[in-house]
Formats: structure tokens, sequence, C-alpha cells
């Protein structure tokens, strides 16, 4: 069975069945999906929400590249203050945010960021415009066509034009 289909069997029986979820997400061979199974666990969890969204943390740290290491992270953050655990995704997210931000190529670095935007908003707005500001100061538009379609999209929801995305419905 694919990482994917493991995922999304966790991200399925995450609501109701939380204690699966999380075993079934622990087996995922991939270092990507395994951090996003595991943080569908946590975000239902009826246990340790923090411990699970940490195994969740050291998974994307097992990724492969910069991009994966911090994109992954997005779930793990959404979860954690989607339950209140405030400090922790605040925490999260710098941690997240201080290895986007050497992702390479600039292209790459731009949908981290965006994917960790979106995350942010869980947090918080000020954390949201923290993460923009970033987003625009390390990103220039004119490199590539995915730096502009971030930074476009990230404007358009600090501004309240279009909502973040959902990590978990």
């Amino acid at each position: 069975m694919s990482a994917t289909l493991q995922r999304d069997q966790a991200s399925t029986l995450a609501k109701s069945n939380p204690k699966k979820a999380l075993a079934k997400a622990r087996k995922i061979n991939d270092p990507w999906f395994r951090a996003q199974g595991l943080a569908w666990a946590a975000r239902f969890t009826d246990g340790d929400v923090v411990a699970i969204a940490s195994e969740a943390a050291e998974a994307a740290r097992g990724c492969g590249d910069d991009y994966k290491r911090s994109a992954a992270r997005a779930w793990e953050i959404a979860a954690l203050a989607e339950r209140d655990h405030k400090k922790e995704a605040r925490k999260s997210l710098s941690e997240a945010l201080a290895v986007a931000k050497r992702v390479e190529p600039i292209s790459s670095r731009s949908e981290a960021l965006f994917l960790l935007l979106q995350a942010a908003f869980k947090v918080s707005r000020a954390e949201a415009e923290k993460v923009f500001e970033i987003l625009e100061a390390s990103c220039p538009v004119d490199e590539h066509w995915r730096v502009k379609r971030a930074v476009r999209g990230g404007a358009k929801m600090v501004s309240g034009e279009s909502e973040p995305r959902a990590f978990f419905w």
C-alpha cells in the first residue's frame, strides 16, 4: 500500500477512532505522509495532543530535504493550534520557519512558506502576518511564477479576501 493511501486511511479514521489512526500513522514509512497522519491523530486524539504532535515533528525532521522538513510541519502546527496548544504551535512554527528560510530553489521556499502561512492563521493573525512578511522578504515575485502565486495568495489571506486552507476536515 502506498504511503499516500496509508495517510488517507489514518486521516479517515482520526475522527472516529483516533487510537487506531495513531497506530496506522506510526506505520507509514514515508516521513512526509507519516507527519501528516500523526498530525491528524493529534488533532482528534483523546490522548496527549502535544506528545503526538511531537512525533509528527520528528517524522518531518526525517524528510529528505528542507522543503519537506519545513512544509510537513504545517499539519502539526494546525493541529496544535486547533486543539488550543498555541504556545507549542508557535514554537513549532518558529522551528519550521528557520528551516523554510533555507529552502532551495526559491520556488519551493515560497511553497513551504505558503503552507506555513496557512497553518499560522490557526495560531493567530499576528503569527500569520509575521510569516507573510518572511514570505515577501525572502521570495522576490519576479523570481518564479510559484513565488508570484504564493505571495498573491498570501496577500489575499492577510487582507481577508480569501481563507486559509483547512488542514483537517
